[in-house]
């Protein structure tokens, strides 16, 4: 050590061999020793003459070599570094409590093509404080993207959703479909999650037979319009072409043109950020793992179609709250991951 102290050279002979470039002393220039006295001793002569303590004889050096010493030192990490590891493992992710009786919470909506059942969720409801977070996220995200333009900087987010912030919130619409089957079959619940009256909320559209298709339908075109930017997730392979084929079936618009939304699908991107750090990307592990919630007594997407046959069948109604819910949840997962991937 270069900043050794010269008291140094009354220790040990191993501290006093260490000069000018670790090189050692000359044997004429080497410590002397005080025959039958040691260090210790001396201090507590000294402190006797001195009539109080002083400091301890130091201990001899411990110096290790710069390569030694940093292979000791082990790197540190924050607690909110070992949060977001664990958030990312599943095991920090909170248990979302399922709301019941969503379906007796509705109201019946009359279309120029029949009624249908609306039930409609604040946001803040399925997500506490959710709709704070994404309002401030959101704020920060848009300014960030304006500063990126007036200074020529390349955005840091992929066009497409640029637009979807751009467009966030009086113009997005989020969407997530509840089907009877694979494509060809009837669709009996559209999900759409958009400002209503100031405030953000779930809107759960549903056939409560197989006959109010085509109202959910004109309920569901009601909410688009040009200007609109569609978010979905793997909706550009299902979602969106099962909502077209499913109109045109019903000859909705009679050769009228349907609007054609911008739109974005989120699996792509998803899939571009986190797929060599997830298992798979699939919506519910997203979830868990990057957004840090999990479900409670969710229904299976595969039981899905079987629990809208009974509802129809019967009536009853515990299985199709967990239908309502479970898409409920998947339009607040859609705006948790859209406002993520919308940032850096």
């Amino acid at each position: 050590m270069r900043d050794q102290p010269r008291l140094a050279a009354h220790g040990s002979q191993s501290r006093g061999t260490r000069g000018a470039g670790n090189l050692p002393l000359p044997p004429a220039l080497g410590p002397a020793k005080m025959p039958g006295m040691d260090s210790e001793r001396l201090r507590r002569s000294l402190e006797q003459l001195n009539r109080g303590p002083l400091p301890a004889a130091p201990k001899a050096s411990t110096v290790r070599p710069p390569a030694a010493a940093a292979s000791v030192a082990a790197p540190t990490t924050s607690a909110a570094t070992d949060d977001a590891a664990r958030v990312r493992s599943g095991s920090l992710a909170k248990l979302v409590k399922p709301l019941p009786g969503l379906v007796r919470r509705g109201e019946a909506v009359a279309t120029e093509l029949g009624e249908h059942w609306r039930v409609c969720v604040p946001v803040d409801e399925i997500w506490p404080d959710g709709e704070r977070l994404v309002t401030a996220r959101h704020a920060r995200l848009a300014h960030a993207a304006e500063l990126c333009r007036s200074g020529g900087i390349d955005a840091f987010a992929e066009a497409d959703l640029q637009e979807f912030l751009a467009a966030f919130p009086d113009d997005a619409l989020l969407l997530d479909l509840e089907t009877c089957g694979l494509a060809g079959s009837a669709l009996f619940l559209a999900g759409v999650l958009r400002p209503v009256e100031g405030r953000l909320m779930v809107e759960l559209l549903l056939a409560r037979d197989y006959a109010e298709e085509p109202a959910v339908l004109a309920s569901l075109w009601q909410r688009v319009t040009e200007r609109t930017v569609l978010v979905t997730f793997n909706g550009k392979s299902f979602d969106w072409p099962m909502v077209q084929d499913r109109t045109a079936r019903h000859l909705l618009f009679r050769g009228r043109l349907a609007p054609q939304p911008r739109h974005v699908d989120l699996l792509h991107p998803a899939r571009r950020r986190w797929r060599r750090a997830l298992p798979d990307c699939r919506l519910q592990t997203l979830e868990s793992r990057i957004c840090g919630r999990r479900r409670g007594d969710d229904i299976p997407g595969s039981q899905i179609p079987a629990a809208y046959q009974q509802y129809v069948r019967t009536g009853f109604t515990r299985e199709m709250d967990q239908v309502l819910m479970h898409n409920a949840l998947d339009l607040v997962t859609l705006l948790d991951l859209a406002m993520r991937l919308a940032g850096p």
